[in-house]
């Protein structure tokens, strides 16, 4: 990582400015400048050659051919959150990279460098020929899995000889995938919440029986298949979208310490109406997920996956109605399944880590915005949110996308061991 400077004049005041760009590590860096006379944003795009060259574009502007008198420096880094008003590597947070290398130390910010590179070396190498075995997988077309799954495996060892095995296969693919984002993360959500549900899948347990006929039963109908379907593709935007959740990997990465400075630093990348659609479309989808996790989790401590029994520490107004029926809890509101998950402790230990209910109430509404010049998320009726927050928050969906999959197949292996 380096730093590249550029003199260019604002499309609007024709004011001069030095643009200090960090050189990260992806090939095109988007980003917007903000000029500190008339605060109009402007787009651009830095392009590296992967190796010592490279060039700017402007949505709007031109580039000056010399640095001669330019008024303002801006420095900027699309890839790592920064204190917006420094102008130099002298100031404190003149350097957005020594700045997270103080906070972190050197082992912390190259372990995050170093998952980076993983992920981009993955996605480059094996993300197209993955998720077109996704698709063959999702499709139920055993001929064409069996053939493309060689490609993932040692040589000599033999494939997957039935739908349970695939159904393995494919999630194992996925957890290894993913490796270096969630291994890395202080806390290991989708570890804690896979080993959880798995703990309910066992044959020593009273209920188990009843939890493999619920299984048998779910897994054929549309509703199971289109979910499970949905997981795979919010997953596959999620990989489009690696080089704009990685800056919140890297605010999830400091430590206590230092995490009310974050609401203070700028990124200077704007991604938000996807990583809107992404956030809120992923917790619609595992909301939905939860029918099947709560059914499970009845059927083990009942016998009944219809069967909802109060407990303390619920809303009253929950408490006061419980779901009649495991079809009436799915129609219910996503908060109130959300209660339920009292009764799976892990699952609701983590719940509200991974996803921000209130935060998908506000960037539901049309009216919730970025406003590039002050880098805020503007609400209705609630204080303005950091975009650098926004995405920290965001990036978190991981967690439950590669969760609730992982339900989705566990049930499916055991619907087919029961029927073998």
């Amino acid at each position: 990582m380096g730093i590249t400077r550029y003199p260019v004049e604002c499309p609007g005041c024709k004011v001069g400015i030095i643009l200090r760009l960090g050189v990260g590590h992806e090939r095109r860096q988007g980003f917007f400048y903000v000029c500190p006379n008339c605060q109009a944003a402007t787009r651009g795009a830095l392009i590296w050659d992967g190796g010592g060259a490279t060039r700017l574009e402007l949505a709007d502007g031109r580039e000056l051919p010399s640095e001669q008198g330019c008024t303002e420096v801006l420095s900027i880094n699309p890839e790592i959150p920064a204190f917006a008003g420094a102008k130099s590597m002298g100031e404190p947070g003149g350097s957005a990279f020594i700045t997270f290398f103080q906070w972190l130390g050197a082992e912390g910010i190259q372990g995050y460098q170093r998952a980076f590179y993983q992920m981009q070396h993955l996605i480059d190498r094996d993300w197209k020929a993955l998720s077109r075995l996704a698709t063959y997988y999702l499709n139920r077309d055993a001929q064409h899995f069996d053939k493309a799954i060689k490609s993932f495996l040692p040589k000599g060892k033999r494939g997957p000889r039935g739908d349970w095995q695939r159904d393995d296969a494919i999630h194992q693919l996925y957890t290894v995938f993913f490796a270096p984002m969630w291994a890395l993360h202080p806390q290991k959500y989708f570890m804690e919440m896979k080993l959880a549900w798995n703990a309910l899948w066992s044959p020593d347990r009273r209920n188990f029986k009843q939890v493999v006929s619920f299984a048998q039963s779910e897994i054929g109908t549309s509703d199971f298949t289109n979910t499970h379907k949905d997981l795979f593709e919010q997953t596959g935007r999620y990989v489009d979208l690696i080089g704009a959740m990685f800056p919140g990997l890297l605010c999830d990465l400091l430590p206590d310490a230092h995490q009310p400075q974050v609401d203070q630093l700028r990124l200077f990348r704007d991604e938000y109406e996807v990583l809107r659609d992404l956030y809120i479309q992923t917790f619609e989808t595992s909301h939905k997920v939860l029918r099947w996790v709560l059914g499970t989790v009845n059927a083990d401590s009942h016998g009944d996956p219809n069967r909802f029994v109060p407990a303390p520490g619920m809303r009253p107004e929950v408490a006061k109605q419980p779901p009649k029926s495991l079809n009436a809890f799915t129609k219910s509101a996503s908060a109130s399944k959300r209660e339920w998950l009292i009764f799976f402790p892990t699952w609701h230990g983590c719940w509200d880590s991974v996803f921000d209910r209130q935060l998908r109430n506000d960037i539901g509404h049309a009216s919730a915005r970025h406003q590039l010049s002050s880098g805020l998320i503007q609400r209705d009726r609630r204080p303005p949110l950091p975009y650098v927050r926004f995405v920290q928050k965001t990036h978190r969906i991981l967690h439950p996308l590669l969760a609730c999959a992982n339900v989705m197949k566990i049930m499916r292996i055991y619907a087919a061991i029961g029927n073998s």
